[in-house]
């Protein structure tokens, strides 16, 4: 079914808010409060009742205490929670990094909780105003629904403590890199699995290939991978994304190009063009290079003046490396075999190995290039990287062209002579690994020394 790229917009940004279970759960709630009400008086649930009648209020008054004490308490509970969670994505945003802020906002833990507070709220109040005054005199007292408000209080308490504990996790830069690069290195392997599964080498020339032009501006972010081979494979052409993931377009960019020129097909080129996906946020979920950016964002906060943390920076490094490790296995080039069996329909421009070195480690470089403890750590993690990418020329060379810029990094900033001595004891251990170049990046860095 074709769906406007406007409606999947909105859609995104509804299922994407902090509000959005919450408002589920709150409409469950009132749904569940309105079906509680039309069983409390049938036969079968009174003498459900009378069995456990010693857990049920018997009076008007004692069952308005209990619910206006449940959901006073439930609101306080409520709006303390909403302020945690205010101030953990301020704290994320100063000392992590804002792209951090979508992803711990998109939880759906924290988000499930409030869900059930309001929930417990709403049944609360429904069945307050369900006590009422009978002719007879007497009072129809909703004492089934009383019971359940109890256990919906005394489960919201729980979910408080676990709430709390979860919070004060969520914050710790520890467990914020773990999830990272988790996630990240989730994403990567699913990729490698789908190369795997349906292997694909004879790519054809795409630059004989015809331009499409993009109708908006924006950050691209992503396809919507099955309706647009859906469309593809209708109209019998093939698709070739040509910009990375995260780049941002502008009215009239050529970013697709198309097999078969479709130009004089408007309607054709706008089903095309509403397949793809623009907004800001930065999910790990729509590409692997956003957890890339991410922990290496992180790295460079933590060497920040204001807090200083060479140890993230380290360890972010090492995920860094390990991550760019898995890259290696990806072609440059990812496909799609949806709605084809014989060849792919859609092929993707994948983020090459040099761009993200340059996207993940310049800014480190930058910030860090006075730090000996930091730097040494960046050769080491290249010296790894090197380790399992010896025998991939165009890898090794990225690798070593980058090495360079890091090389005269260091020479100019780093004149303490024990520290550039671990310097050069990392760069002879890379040197071991892939003797060529790794030679002349010593003797780069020991001549520069000289010349100095």
């Amino acid at each position: 079914m074709f769906v406007p790229r406007k409606v999947a917009d909105r859609y995104r940004e509804m299922i994407n808010s902090i509000g959005f279970y919450p408002s589920v759960l709150s409409v469950g709630f009132l749904l569940f409060a309105v079906l509680t009400m039309s069983l409390e008086y049938i036969a079968p649930v009174e003498q459900l009742k009378s069995f456990i009648s010693v857990m049920l209020v018997d009076s008007a008054e004692n069952a308005r205490t209990i619910l206006s004490t449940l959901a006073g308490s439930i609101i306080s509970l409520t709006v303390f929670s909403f302020s945690m969670v205010m101030v953990v994505l301020n704290s994320a945003s100063a000392s992590l990094s804002p792209r951090v802020v979508p992803g711990l906002i998109t939880r759906k833990s924290h988000q499930m909780v409030l869900g059930f507070y309001l929930g417990s709220i709403i049944y609360s109040i429904i069945m307050l105003i369900n006590i009422n005054k009978l002719e007879g005199g007497d009072t129809a007292i909703p004492s089934l629904g009383v019971l359940l408000s109890l256990v919906f209080g005394l489960v919201s308490l729980g979910l408080f403590v676990f709430f709390i504990h979860s919070i004060s996790k969520a914050i710790q830069v520890d467990n914020v890199l773990n999830g990272l690069f988790s996630q990240t290195k989730r994403e990567i392997k699913a990729i490698v699995d789908r190369q795997s599964e349906k292997p694909f080498t004879d790519f054809p020339d795409f630059t004989q290939w015809h331009s499409v032009n993009s109708t908006t501006e924006g950050y691209y972010k992503g396809v919507h991978t099955d309706k647009l081979c859906a469309i593809l494979a209708e109209e019998n052409i093939r698709v070739y994304i040509s910009v990375n993931q995260g780049y941002f377009t502008v009215k009239g960019y050529p970013f697709l190009k198309c097999d078969k020129d479709i130009s004089n097909n408007d309607e054709l080129i706008a089903k095309i063009l509403d397949c793809f996906i623009f907004y800001i946020e930065e999910y790990i979920s729509d590409h692997y290079r956003y957890g890339l950016t991410q922990i290496s964002e992180i790295a460079v906060k933590a060497m920040s003046p204001g807090i200083n943390d060479p140890g993230t920076a380290v360890k972010s490094i090492d995920m860094l490396s390990i991550l760019l490790i898995e890259r290696l296995s990806l072609n440059d080039i990812n496909y799609s075999f949806k709605h084809s069996d014989n060849a792919p329909l859609l092929f993707i421009h994948e983020t090459s190995f040099d761009e993200l070195l340059h996207d993940n480690f310049t800014p480190l470089r930058n910030y860090a290039k006075a730090d000996a403890y930091v730097m040494t750590n960046v050769l080491e993690a290249f010296k790894n990287i090197l380790f399992v990418a010896h025998k991939d020329e165009d890898a090794r060379n990225s690798l070593f062209n980058y090495l360079i810029a890091i090389v005269d990094d260091i020479n100019e900033h780093v004149s303490n002579e024990y520290d550039r001595q671990e310097i050069t004891n990392m760069l002879n251990a890379i040197a071991r690994i892939s003797k060529p170049q790794g030679e002349k990046l010593v003797a780069r860095f020991t001549n520069q020394q000289t010349s100095q």
